[in-house]
């Protein structure tokens, strides 16, 4: 178990204060896609596909990172992730040709995703079981606002410097990330290696058999939510401003709203993760998506999209970690890493499949179907957390 003081100022200092760094760090990279199609003469089409490298790091580095943390252990695991962080942005500094930036913004991504996997690790390690849904709401609380700041702040050093200084700038925020990363340390060292499976992978079955069923149920369930965030970004945009004739600046308005009312739900979600079960954090969310997305073809007017934009930060800050949560729960300790990545890129997938699957359906039958057609999914998954899941909150489950 990580062997951190239970107080405040270790917590912060060790995982709430580099979270923001890297969240920051991370966002700061938006703004400079324009400026890195100037400096490299190359089409903005092709400079945005340094975000396409980032996501593909981060796709094919959830396995990896689960078997880094399970088997040697959190920090050589965040120490890694903070290295290929400073190392990518030293690397796109001084770079000279701009397919060393793909590859930095590759290893970025792969190294972004180690180090969150670690930090998040830490968090649950820092606090009681009582007390891990609101541990995990305000990490990813404090993760979000580091996303929202970055961009801005990137967007002012960039008014004033040339891009290469944004990116010496992270550099600096990195190695800050990588010396905190040092100073934690744990108590075992790759406590369990199974020879049985290939990579030292886990499988479901480590799970206690009264948990397998729900952890299942949560595989289903972060696809379903991962699916409606990317397909709600994908299609909200053509049936706002395409189909129902509003301006951008609306459509931006909603999206606001939306993670305005996130960010507030985020303190809230925790306590009821905490207070009366994780069921009640996971299932109303699922239940809320589901008729939000039946009333989207029928909402045409600027205050019914505006009360369906409150629902949706609703559903987000009551979902945010709440799945991270649930799935600690009922996970064994020697594999809650590989689990929580498997888990993971279920929702992946959902995350790839809805753009393109939502696109297809818009195209045929207009933006507006579409919604009612992801309608069932969250439908079903809110039934089977509500009744086919087991609660894990211990006291609620004693009941």
């Amino acid at each position: 178990m990580i062997q951190l003081p239970q107080n405040f100022r270790s917590a912060f200092l060790k995982i709430y204060f580099p979270t923001f760094l890297m969240a920051a760090g991370a966002g700061m990279i938006v703004p400079a896609i324009p400026f890195l199609g100037k400096t490299f003469a190359v089409s903005p089409g092709f400079a945005a596909q340094v975000v396409t490298a980032q996501v593909l790091g981060r796709a094919l580095s959830l396995i990896p990172s689960g078997i880094i943390h399970d088997h040697f252990g959190i920090r050589p695991g965040m120490v890694i992730g903070a290295m290929l962080c400073l190392v990518s942005a030293l690397l796109t500094a001084f770079s000279s040709h701009f397919w060393l930036i793909i590859v930095a913004q590759f290893l970025f991504g792969f190294g972004l995703v180690l180090w969150n996997l670690g930090r998040e690790l830490a968090a649950v390690d820092l606090v009681s079981h009582k007390q891990r849904g609101r541990q995990i709401s305000a990490l990813y609380g404090i993760q979000s606002t580091g996303e929202v700041v970055g961009p801005a702040l990137g967007g002012v050093v960039l008014d004033h410097f040339p891009f290469r200084n944004l990116f010496l700038f992270f550099a600096f925020l990195a190695l800050v990330i990588l010396l905190i990363s040092l100073t934690i340390t744990t108590g075992t060292k790759a406590p369990y290696r199974s020879k049985k499976i290939p990579l030292g992978f886990t499988r479901i079955s480590q799970i206690a058999p009264p948990f397998r069923r729900t952890y299942l149920v949560l595989l289903f369930a972060t696809f379903c939510a991962q699916l409606r965030m990317e397909a709600l970004r994908s299609i909200l945009p053509l049936y706002v401003v395409t189909e129902l004739g509003f301006s951008a600046t609306t459509l931006g308005f909603f999206f606001f709203v939306s993670g305005g009312i996130t960010f507030l739900m985020i303190l809230p979600a925790g306590y009821i993760s905490d207070k009366y079960g994780r069921k009640w954090a996971s299932a109303p969310p699922a239940f809320l998506a589901a008729l939000t997305f039946m009333l989207y073809p029928f909402a045409k007017g600027f205050f019914a999209l505006l009360l369906l934009s409150v629902a949706q930060g609703i559903i987000s800050g009551m979902a945010l970690g709440s799945m991270t949560t649930y799935t600690y729960d009922i996970v064994p300790y020697h594999v809650r890493a590989q689990l929580q990545v498997m888990r993971r890129t279920c929702g992946e997938i959902g995350a790839l499949g809805g753009p393109s699957l939502g696109g297809f359906i818009t195209n045929h039958y207009g933006a507006g179907l579409s919604f009612g057609f992801f309608a069932p999914l969250h439908l079903l998954a809110a039934l089977l957390i509500a009744f086919v899941a087991r609660e894990s909150l211990p006291r609620e489950r004693s009941k």
